[in-house]
């Protein structure tokens, strides 16, 4: 895939858990990557093995982390975008649910946590709102397996998960969205998601963003509408796809509904739309579902 050798380096902090940290980088600006690299080793009474991969020939996002989790072997593992800045404490909170989640269920299971940020600019000055603010989400609903295998909103640079999870998702198939859609659809369906309701990162949004933190309303809607039916069936078609690798993956252990949307493009204009309903195989806000049922 002409991705380069692993570079690490390490935190070490007695006493404290240790995680893998993956940095996928493509081209990085040197000193936005600095920043990020700073704020992660500075991280608060945790460990931090810091593993980056950079991506030579442009191969993509999700087969750079695919390929850093294969080289994972730490206890939790915790994903990073080349551009952002953390919080000192956004580890150490993470753990603290991640903690709570271990009491209730055991590490066993596969388990994940994540956290809110800010959208700033590129001189880290704050937007309005935060990530999930500004794409109106609730995010208690759209937790439920059903709804994520329509809408992922968790983002990778938010997360935190132990190698439970790690092992049960394997690599990341090229059918999937990205790698963190793919990460969150299996710990819904097999573990268990907590969420720490602060921001704790600084998402930086500039033109070279792979995926934006978009502000999503009637006006949003409408220049999507403007672009024709194809821009909506695209993106269900991705949905589609990424419930297909989940079936093939898992077999009998996919949830009804995963393998009700792999095959939605087979059915009858009435009944994909029956299908969607008897599932709830729905996104989040009224105008994004009207659009769903509109073109699907």
């Amino acid at each position: 895939m002409g991705i380069a050798a692993l570079d690490y380096g390490t935190n070490i902090l007695p006493l404290c858990p240790q995680v893998d940290v993956l940095l996928a980088t493509y081209r990085p600006d040197a000193a936005m990557l600095k920043e990020q690299i700073d704020s992660i080793l500075a991280q608060r009474a945790v460990t931090v093995n810091l593993i980056r991969r950079e991506d030579i020939d442009g191969s993509g996002v999700r087969e750079n982390f695919s390929a850093m989790l294969t080289e994972s072997h730490g206890d939790y593992v915790a994903f990073s975008d080349q551009d952002d800045v953390w919080d000192k404490d956004k580890l150490v909170k993470c753990f603290d649910k991640m903690y709570e989640l271990e009491k209730i269920y055991g590490k066993n299971i596969p388990l994940l946590v994540f956290c809110n940020g800010y959208v700033t600019d590129v001189k880290l000055n704050c937007k309005s709102g935060t990530v999930l603010s500004r794409q109106n989400i609730e995010v208690k609903k759209g937790l439920k397996f059903n709804r994520l295998l329509m809408q992922n909103f968790v983002a990778g640079n938010s997360m935190l998960f132990n190698a439970a999870l790690r092992e049960k998702a394997g690599r990341v198939p090229r059918k999937a969205l990205l790698h963190d859609s793919w990460i969150v659809l299996v710990a819904s369906a097999f573990g268990q998601i907590g969420f720490v309701d602060e921001p704790l990162y600084l998402y930086r949004q500039h033109d070279k963003n792979v995926i934006g933190a978009t502000t999503y309303g009637v006006h949003h809607f409408w220049k999507r509408l403007l672009d024709g039916s194809a821009s909506w069936r695209m993106r269900l078609v991705s949905n589609i796809e990424e419930a297909s690798a989940f079936v093939e993956r898992f077999g009998n252990e996919a949830p009804e509904c995963a393998v009700a949307l792999s095959t939605l493009l087979t059915c009858g204009w009435l009944q994909r739309r029956l299908r969607i309903f008897r599932h709830r195989l729905f996104k989040h806000g009224l105008i994004r579902n009207l659009a769903l049922i509109m073109f699907a």
